[in-house]
């Protein structure tokens, strides 16, 4: 592993980041209220995840299920997260594709 990676909370790891600042939507400055610290760098990661609207690919197929088992698993539901992601500027269409993640989690099918 090198310094470029990113590591997400279920020790998966994401090659070849170099700033991780630069592939989120989270302003600089911005703190998530409200949450813990495990919730906290849950957010973080979806926020990393979702610089491309959570789009449907091999890296979000093999990271985004377990992603949201760790948000359950840390009483963070998808109702919160969604919350928290229109708050730092991600659109409908985008957290709609968060909600089809979340059905593929719950049922193994992508929803619509």
């Amino acid at each position: 592993m090198s310094d470029a990676d990113k590591v997400s909370p279920s020790g998966h790891v994401i090659h070849g980041v170099d700033r991780v600042s630069d592939m989120t939507r989270k302003p600089a400055n911005f703190e998530w209220l409200g949450y813990n610290d495990e919730q906290i760098e849950l957010l973080d990661m979806i926020d990393f995840l979702g610089n491309n609207g959570w789009a449907r690919n091999s890296q979000s197929e093999s990271l985004m299920p377990s992603m949201l088992d760790d948000c359950e698993a840390a009483h963070l539901p998808l109702e919160r997260i969604l919350t928290a992601m229109r708050s730092i500027g991600y659109t409908d269409d985008a957290l709609h594709m968060l909600e089809r993640w979340e059905s593929k989690r719950t049922t193994g099918f992508f929803g619509r």
